[in-house]
């Protein structure tokens, strides 16, 4: 039951991504099989076996797996029929679990998105890593040690523990201090080599001795924590598989960077409001988990930054139509309106100096190229703003400003 449970999940995927039923034809995106009239596609079973297979199987192996994947999806066509006749597809379990599995799929596909999208590893790139951290790599060690975690950071009682370690006082000695106290704790003994080790905890378990606990202060969530190093075995990486290792490290590290940078982006921008019990603030007193919530100093700057963004954008297009009211004036002699200003298709008096009979051939150039250059600073601008603007600030920003033509049919500039 599990097994189908996981695979109804991988089959609702493939089918938000595109997997859709296709006419009945012998091809390779053609049926696999049809099941009491329901068709399963081969681009179906393609989909969940590219998402499965190892890259060293034989073909005979691919297509034994291939040919479970379809029997596992008849048999779930089977049982999803029955629960169709069980009337379970009108049930709000059944809408719960799609709508979760839309969400699911939906986040899964941006995240896919975002860390696909970030520059191959170079080998030199790897090369580097592998030499200048020798500790995950040449002296890379299988680290057993015991990690004991507890609520609160109490300075007084962080330093009568760590007297007692540095008298030698065993690990049981010290726990049972804590209970002493009522303070809950979690023990955990933990067996990791050192590439999967948080740097921190990586450095302090390289400096401890072996059995001797060390206290450490928490930091973020509140938790303060006693380290003790059971043994340590030499695991070298070296040649190739290092090279590989590295590649790996680098490449999950940029993934891991751009979406934090991503999550913390959508995170500022969103406007987020809890309700009940939700409402209420995770504090250092409180043992409640914080809720994502936006930084309210990020918000801030972020707003400032587009109400100067827009403003400049502003003053550069009032700038860049005054400029062009100025050079049609003077080169054509006339009053230049913009067509979505009311009253551009009036016409306007003019006595204005026509200087169309003696301006040189130079002088008109020069002022086409002028022409040219407020067009290019103009869409370069917008080019920069779209993605820092939103469309609406951003159109708005321009529309706004044709007002600025109102001045203009009362203002002459002087001829160029």
């Amino acid at each position: 039951m599990k097994k189908l449970t996981s695979l109804l999940f991988a089959l609702l995927l493939a089918i938000l991504a595109g997997c859709s039923q296709q006419t009945a034809k012998e091809s390779d995106t053609g049926v696999a099989a049809v099941v009491n009239g329901t068709e399963i596609t081969k681009r179906q079973v393609e989909y969940l076996y590219q998402r499965s297979a190892r890259p060293d199987m034989s073909d005979a192996e691919s297509a034994n797996l291939k040919r479970r994947i379809l029997a596992d999806l008849v048999r779930l066509e089977l049982l999803a029929g029955k629960g169709k006749e069980m009337k379970l597809d009108n049930s709000p379990d059944y809408n719960m679990a799609v709508y979760t599995a839309q969400k699911n799929v939906l986040a899964g596909l941006a995240e896919s998105k975002i860390t696909g999208s970030q520059p191959p590893v170079t080998a030199d790139q790897a090369e580097s890593i592998v030499q200048n951290t020798p500790q995950l790599f040449a002296g890379r060690k299988l680290f057993v040690y015991e990690e004991v975690l507890f609520p609160g950071v109490d300075m007084s009682l962080l330093q009568s523990l760590d007297a007692m370690a540095m008298s030698g006082a065993p690990l049981t000695r010290i726990l049972d201090e804590l209970k002493a106290k009522k303070i809950p704790f979690n023990k955990t003994l933990i067996a990791l080599t050192s590439e999967k080790i948080p740097p921190q905890i990586l450095d302090m378990l390289g400096k401890l001795k072996q059995n001797t606990p060390q206290v450490v202060a928490g930091k973020g969530d509140k938790i303060s924590m006693i380290l003790v190093l059971r043994d340590a075995y030499p695991t070298p990486l070296e040649g190739e598989q290092a090279r590989r290792a590295a590649t790996a490290m680098i490449a999950l590290n940029q993934q891991n960077v751009a979406m934090a940078k991503a999550m913390n982006e959508v995170l500022n921008s969103a406007k987020i409001t809890y309700y009940g019990e939700y409402l209420k603030k995770a504090d250092g007193k409180s043992k409640l988990l914080a809720l994502p919530e936006p930084d309210a100093e990020k918000t801030t700057q972020e707003l400032r930054k587009k109400i100067l963004l827009g403003a400049g954008l502003s003053v550069s297009f009032i700038l860049a139509l005054m400029m062009v009211t100025s050079i049609m004036r003077t080169l054509f002699s006339m009053t230049w309106l913009p067509p979505l200003w009311f009253g551009s298709s009036a016409s306007v008096d003019q006595q204005h100096y026509d200087i169309r009979a003696t301006a040189t051939l130079a002088r008109q150039i020069s002022i086409g190229v002028l022409v040219l250059i407020i067009a290019i600073v103009l869409i370069f601008e917008v080019r920069l703003l779209w993605n820092r603007l939103d469309i609406l600030v951003l159109s708005g920003s321009m529309a706004s400003n044709l007002s600025v033509r109102r001045l203009s049919r009362q203002t002459c500039w002087p001829a160029m």
